[in-house]
């Protein structure tokens, strides 16, 4: 915790260099010969795609990367191989690192190094006395690689990717929490898989759905359309002609994969926010995830309820804080619905215990007394979360957590630096207030400042959950790029199925209960429905309904009577909003 706060403070001291920023920039190191601190703009390739992934190139020569300047499908990334003298060799032409980025990198791309145990000091080193890039990412196999480079004062902006494409992927979603949990502990927010494997799509919707960004390796066309159809946000391949020929399918408008939906404080049309009944409904009704409020009591327990208050939802008021949860439990009845289900604030450990075994994930937005010195110092509400959640091992890997307070972002950081924390913004937590210190290192920076913010959520290692309503394409393909998904509250609608949203959380989440999430081709088609271009398949609802629907036959090979394809099916709703979503790649014969 020590090293986090003198990191933090740093920070807060450096200099405002980046394009565009404001307090939170990093602090380019003084003893570097060089810096560049431009972060590059990433735009889209015209993808019909609601979240186009991000394009990666590991070229085979420097005049690969020179050449996909120019293309149509192009290239957001490029991945270097340094040797530990921090010379790159592609081909028969070898160039020092500083060299490869000033020729064919900078003002271009954004410059990817590949580490090992071999390379990686040698490259703190060179960050920080040769050429410090402020906008520079790096991928290794190796997690302690990844951990050395959060660990270094200057190298922890380096947005960093974990290789995992030798494992083999588990069908348990869940067996993947170990991954993205020591991705997230140190400090990474990108994980890349090969995209051969048969089990892609169970963990790449794993990891989207823990809000962290899923890169698939590619080595065709094929593989590279797959990856897309299974949600994988960053498509990486040797070749442009690979990346553009896999995009160029994607020419309906949707998702690649289905949007997930959270229930906000759980489904709250017919029964009472933050309420087991609620929370309850959020499963039955199809949604992912529920997000739900943590209050902490000063008997030192958790209790779900959106204000620090209980003014608003139960028949009498009164502080948490300052409350027994016995008190709470035993003499207040929910109301903000009706009474009708005689329900009161319920416990953490029966949220745990009445999802457990469920797919729903929970996002827990740590509310706690906003933050205040008597929730943060007294009542240790990061510590008492921390002992509930080791009570229910079952539990790991099936909730995250959101804040707006920097308290309890750093004591998720300091306690458990395996799960992720979403950044909901820049308040002033009671805390700081009480204190007279400032909030989040200077406060709110905003959607459209791409390099402050990223720096901001770097040395906190938070991830994004923020509207990109407002935001250009080319801010919400910066954020991809460097790992940051759209994860945004709240809709009170169905209007986030035009959103670019990975998460869209929803005060209507019953409302698209009915929707498709996921397409079901047949194995055969016959040569009339080949010749029309459309296919009859089954529709898998979000509350798991099948019905049957038509779709759009989108072809990628054919041979013989053997059609390989992702299929398409679309619908608009009474007030004309469109939904859009492709299947997983399929092989079918046709018939006839």
């Amino acid at each position: 915790m020590k090293h986090l706060r003198q990191k933090i403070s740093a920070v807060a001291m450096g200099m405002a260099v980046l394009v565009g920023c404001c307090v939170g920039a990093p602090m380019l190191s003084a003893n570097a010969a060089n810096s560049y601190s431009t972060t590059i703009a990433v735009q889209t390739n015209g993808s019909a795609l609601a979240i186009e992934p991000t394009l990666i190139l590991e070229p085979q020569s420097f005049d690969a990367i020179d050449a996909a300047t120019v293309r149509g499908s192009r290239p957001a990334s490029v991945i270097l191989t340094p040797d530990e003298t921090m010379n790159v060799t592609l081909g028969e032409e070898t160039l020092s690192l500083a060299n490869a980025f000033d020729q064919h990198i900078r003002g271009k791309f954004i410059p990817v190094v590949r580490l090992d145990g071999d390379t990686v000091d040698a490259f703190i080193e060179w960050m920080n006395t040769t050429y410090t890039i402020t906008d520079m990412m790096a991928i290794s196999s190796d997690i302690s690689v990844i951990e050395k480079l959060y660990a270094d004062d200057v190298c922890y902006l380096v947005n960093t990717v974990y290789d995992l494409t030798s494992l083999d992927i588990p069908s348990d979603r869940y067996a993947m929490w170990e991954y993205v949990a020591a991705a997230n502990k140190a400090g990474c927010n990108i994980l890349m898989l090969d995209a051969a494997q048969e089990n892609l799509g169970v963990a790449a919707e794993y990891i989207s759905a823990l809000t962290k960004v899923c890169w698939a390796y590619s080595d065709d066309t094929f593989e590279a359309v797959d990856a897309i159809a299974a949600g994988c946000y960053g498509i990486v391949a040797d070749d442009c002609t690979t990346l553009g020929e896999a995009l160029a399918v994607f020419n309906q408008d949707g998702f690649a994969r289905a949007q997930y939906i959270a229930a906000h404080r759980g489904i709250t049309a017919y029964a009472n926010e933050n309420s087991l009944t609620a929370i309850a409904a959020s499963y039955s009704e199809g949604a992912t995830h529920v997000e739900i409020d943590l209050q902490v009591t000063s008997d030192g327990k958790i209790l779900i309820c959106h204000n620090s208050d209980t003014n608003s939802t139960s028949d009498r008021p009164g502080f948490y804080f300052s409350s027994t949860s016995s008190e709470r439990l035993s003499e207040l009845t929910l109301e903000d619905y009706s009474r009708k289900y005689e329900e009161t604030f319920p416990t953490l450990e029966e949220v745990f215990e009445l999802m457990s075994g469920t797919d729903v994930i929970l996002i827990l937005e740590l509310k706690m007394d906003g933050g205040s010195t008597v929730a943060v110092d007294e009542l240790e509400a990061i510590r008492v979360l921390r002992d509930i959640a080791a009570q229910y091992p079952e539990m790991d890997g099936h909730w995250y957590a959101i804040t707006f307070y920097e308290p309890y972002a750093l004591g998720m950081r300091e306690l458990m630096p395996e799960v992720p924390v979403g950044f909901l913004g820049a308040a002033r937590s009671g805390k700081e207030i009480d204190e007279d210190q400032p909030a989040w290192d200077g406060g709110w920076t905003g959607m459209s400042n791409v390099s402050s913010k990223i720096a901001f959520m770097r040395k906190y290692n938070m991830v994004l959950d923020e509207s990109y309503e407002s935001a250009t394409d080319s801010t919400y393909a910066s954020y991809l790029a460097r790992g940051y998904t759209q994860n945004t509250w709240t809709f009170q609608d169905k209007s986030h199925f035009s959103s670019r949203a990975n998460i869209a959380t929803s005060d209507a989440a019953e409302a698209c209960a009915m929707y498709v999430k996921e397409i079901a081709a047949p194995d055969t088609v016959t040569a009339e429905e080949r010749a029309a271009g459309t296919v009859t398949a089954e529709g898998i609802t979000y509350c798991g309904w099948q019905r049957s629907i038509t779709c759009s036959i989108l072809p990628i090979a054919e041979e013989g009577n053997t059609l390989t394809a992702v299929l398409y099916y679309s619908e608009t709703d009474e007030s004309g909003l469109q939904y859009g979503i492709y299947s997983r790649v399929v092989t079918m014969t046709v018939e006839g």
